[in-house]
């Protein structure tokens, strides 16, 4: 089982939106615990928190189907 060398150049887009969503994610916790008890500071970053994670779930979901074509077109 081996990856195409498509698929292998292909990944590290997904990858850096995995990375890039975890980044924005970790940011926008950080900015929730220290803007604690503020309204509108706690709806932007609830909202910029769930924004990463959507980054980071997407990336992942990405990922995964380009590393089951590059196996399939790998054989």
């Amino acid at each position: 089982m081996k990856l195409s060398t498509d698929a292998r150049r292909f990944l590290l887009v997904p990858l850096a939106v995995i990375a890039l969503g975890a980044v924005v994610t970790v940011g926008a916790w950080i900015w929730l615990t220290v803007s604690c008890c503020e309204g509108g500071a706690n709806i932007g970053a609830g909202g910029l928190a769930l924004f990463g994670l959507s980054m980071f779930a997407g990336g992942a979901v990405w990922s995964l189907l380009i590393v089951l074509v590059g196996l399939k077109r790998g054989k």
